[in-house]
């Protein structure tokens, strides 16, 4: 069956059989291959165990925050599964350390390390070799009509069409984006050469295209079966990445897999496929899987996305920047299974001769060979999904063939893209931020990051917009400051000791509250992992709590008000299970979440830790006995007692907010102790510093509206001069009465009845102003 023949839609997918008497949760989740929530129903009989298989990381590079949302989305679906659902998690992760993108950087970064050893002074061989580099780079732009003969110095003429062309666009297209990069690069290389810097900047500068240079004009100088040059750089990304992934608090896989100590496993795989006639070889070292071939047989081919089964450029993608070179294929859909040795290529020997898998084939090989012949759940980002999964549904259900299509993954979970600000985060197209930068910066912090994937969802994509930041920001102070509070409340009954346990209709209302979002958590779990919504519960939940907490508080008008601490700390509890669940809490604490690192730390020595507090308590001990002694000889009390309610302003406000220590003072007259709270330092400084700024605002306009009122007093007393006699004594009038009031206009007209009641009106006023301010007569 040709291609434009084959089928039009893919097969029903089948739902695994749930086994009797077994008891699983009502869980729906959204499936790739159906792009519909359907039941999950593990394969396992008992209803217990769950084999997934993650697509990880292909080591070249530091990890994004792309990566991130990736990954630690993933973990939390992960750990869902394992800590609220109780399934036992079979987690399988790949590391792809054999890969194009890996052969090229590690040859580029061989060569270039190499030539700068050997080159430590910018001499007239190196301005040689650099301009060399740059024709070279300049002759692969793309679309771009580089002139073969063009000098560094006349680049910055040349691109500037170009340049203004880019810079006009108010969204690139993927291609532009490369091209951008590429005449940035070679801009920086036109000047460095034109003006040489020392040796140090030199190389920065024209690292990215003499870089690229070297590995592709060395390459053959490689022996490809030694594999030193390419394990030595992934191994270094590989360790990269998973210290970043600790970082964000993810948890290591059951089993990881390296593509590089599974070679005999993928060359076992391919020959199998060969052997059921879903493969051929080239007669070139290649071999490749035969798309027709599987189709006619009954299978379907792009199940993921069948509109895209044609799409010459996603299928180019997929084979890799490395297999441009023309093959003998059947078909142009065809991809490779194993790919002939080229030079400056890592090689393995295989029957068709020496080579190394195909991107797709690694995966396959890999998951079958820890897995088995059927997958639960098979993840990773939406990116993905063609052609490299599609391409692992084909190649792996042509494995397991016998005679009818069969069904390799139940279940395909695809994590949404990242974009900030409408960009999405791309190693390729140099945009991304790394999650090193991100979380070592302060710009994020591990919490806060899986705070934006919970909130954005794990199907979707995720925009991050300063709003979205600012909701981000908001349900954390929501959280934390509900932890911060019932802290402090629990530690200071503890101290107290004895203490009443009402249950009244308040706490009763309080553990319905409780329950209703207990059962709410349970079924937007159940909704394909509706983590928006689980955080929006936790917000509900805290802000209901909030109020009865504030309803009884003790006051001056309610001393008798009565706070139940255990209903209170249930609802702390339940929330501090769930961030638990969901990976925000890597410590053990029975309440609260721990820092704003996802990583826990050693607690520091007791000395270092309450030798600052200590200052603090010996200089406010110090003044108050230096300010007791001053009164007890003879001292004003009343200046004493201020001095020393301004010095507890100061313990309060100034000495303890750095040390992660906030006291919140309570009712006075009931004599209430204030509330000791405990916080990063960070924070607590900020807060001081927002609450003074507010002050002195306040302070200010309170300020500007005396000196108006003082303006404005001014400017009446200074109204209030005139003799109310002497008021209209002007040019306007020609005649006036005993009082000084106006009987005809300055053309000796007679003044009508209502203007000399509205005179009469504006005398009465101005004698009583002139009266208020200067009672005698004459004062002035």
């Amino acid at each position: 069956m040709s291609s434009s023949s084959s089928k039009s839609s893919a097969p029903a997918w089948a739902q695994p059989t749930r086994a009797q008497n077994v008891s699983l949760p009502p869980l729906l989740v959204h499936n790739s291959l159906t792009h519909a929530k359907v039941p999950f129903v593990p394969l396992d009989p008992a209803g217990r165990r769950v084999t997934w298989y993650c697509c990880g990381p292909t080591v070249y590079d530091a990890g994004h925050l792309g990566h991130a949302r990736n990954y630690v989305t993933t973990d939390v679906l992960r750990r869902i599964m394992r800590d609220y659902f109780g399934f036992e998690v079979v987690f399988v992760q790949n590391v792809t350390d054999v890969d194009d993108k890996i052969i090229m950087r590690a040859r580029e970064i061989h060569f270039f390390k190499q030539y700068v050893s050997q080159h430590p002074t910018i001499d007239q061989t190196v301005l040689d070799d650099v301009r060399k580099a740059f024709t070279w780079s300049g002759a692969n732009l793309k679309k771009a009509n580089f002139p073969s003969d063009l000098a560094p110095a006349a680049f910055a003429e040349w691109s500037k069409s170009l340049i203004a062309m880019l810079a006009a666009k108010p969204q690139l297209e993927d291609d532009e984006v490369k091209l951008k990069n590429k005449l940035a690069s070679l801009g920086k290389v036109a000047v460095a050469i034109q003006n040489p810097p020392l040796a140090t900047e030199f190389y920065a500068a024209i690292e990215g295209v003499f870089s690229e240079f070297l590995g592709e004009t060395l390459k053959e100088t490689i022996d490809g079966r030694e594999h030193g040059i390419f394990s030595s750089f992934s191994q270094r990304w590989e360790e990269h990445f998973n210290t970043d992934m600790r970082t964000l608090n993810v948890l290591p896989p059951t089993v990881t897999t390296r593509v590089s100590e599974f070679i005999a496993e993928n060359v076992s795989f391919v020959e199998r496929v060969v052997e059921k006639g879903f493969a051929y070889h080239d007669g070139e070292g290649s071999v490749y899987f035969d798309i027709d071939a599987f189709e006619r047989a009954g299978n379907f081919y792009a199940r993921l996305e069948p509109g895209n089964r044609n799409d010459a450029g996603k299928l180019a993608e997929g084979e890799g920047a490395l297999s441009a070179v023309k093959r003998k294929k059947k078909s142009d859909r065809d991809f490779a299974l194993w790919k002939v040795a080229r030079p400056g290529e890592p090689r393995w020997p295989s029957p068709w001769g020496e080579g190394r898998p195909g991107w797709h084939i690694e995966c396959s090989a890999m998951a079958g060979a820890v897995l088995g012949s059927q997958i639960d759940v098979h993840s990773g980002g939406i990116d993905l999904a063609f052609p490299h999964h599609d391409n692992e549904l084909a190649q792996s259900e042509a494995f397991w063939y016998e005679g009818a299509p069969r069904q390799w993954i139940n279940y395909f979970w695809h994590m949404g893209h990242l974009s900030i600000s409408g960009s999405k985060m791309s190693k390729s197209l140099k945009n991304f931020v790394t999650i090193r930068q991100a979380t070592e910066t302060g710009e994020w912090t591990p919490r806060r990051l899986r705070i934006v994937f919970m909130m954005g969802g794990w199907l979707g994509g995720i925009e991050v917009t300063p709003e979205m930041r600012k909701a981000v920001e908001a349900w954390e102070s929501t959280i934390d400051n509900f932890f911060t509070n019932v802290k402090a409340l629990a530690a200071e009954e503890q101290q107290r000791g004895y203490s009443p346990q009402l249950f009244r209709a308040q706490e009763a209302a309080l553990y319905a509250d409780l329950q209703n979002s207990q059962n709410a958590m349970h079924a937007a779990l159940c909704d394909s992992f509706n983590t928006p919504a689980a955080l929006e519960i936790l917000a509900d939940v805290v802000s209901k709590t909030n109020v009865y907490m504030r309803e009884n508080t003790k006051t001056a008008a309610k001393p008798d008000a009565y706070l139940s601490l255990a209903a209170v700390s249930e609802v702390a509890r339940w929330i501090t299970h769930m961030v638990r669940v969901f990976g925000f809490v890597p410590g053990n604490d029975t309440i609260g979440w721990g820092s704003g690192s996802a990583t826990s730390s050693s607690s520091a020595p007791a000395e270092e830790t309450l030798e600052p507090l200590a200052r603090v308590l010996s200089r406010f001990r110090d003044t108050v006995k230096q300010g007791a002694l001053a009164a007890s000889k003879g001292g004003d009390g009343a200046v004493f007692a201020r001095d020393m309610l301004a010095l507890c302003d100061t313990v309060r406000d100034d000495d303890l907010p750095p040390l992660g220590i906030a006291l919140e003072d309570r009712n006075a007259v009931t004599g209430e102790p204030a509330l000791v709270k405990f916080a990063p330092a960070a924070e607590l400084v900020a807060a001081r510093e927002e609450k003074r700024r507010i002050a002195a605002e306040k302070e200010a306009k309170k300020e500007a509206a005396r000196l108006e009122l003082e303006r404005r007093e001014a400017e009446k007393r200074e109204k209030a001069r005139t003799k109310p006699e002497d008021l209209f004594r002007t040019d306007a009038y020609s005649a006036w009465d005993e009082r000084g009031i106006p009987t005809k206009d300055k053309d000796g007209k007679e003044l009508s009845k209502n203007q000399g009641k509205t005179l009469l009106k504006q005398w009465e006023a101005q004698r009583k102003l002139h009266d208020q301010y200067f009672p005698s007569s004459g004062a002035q």
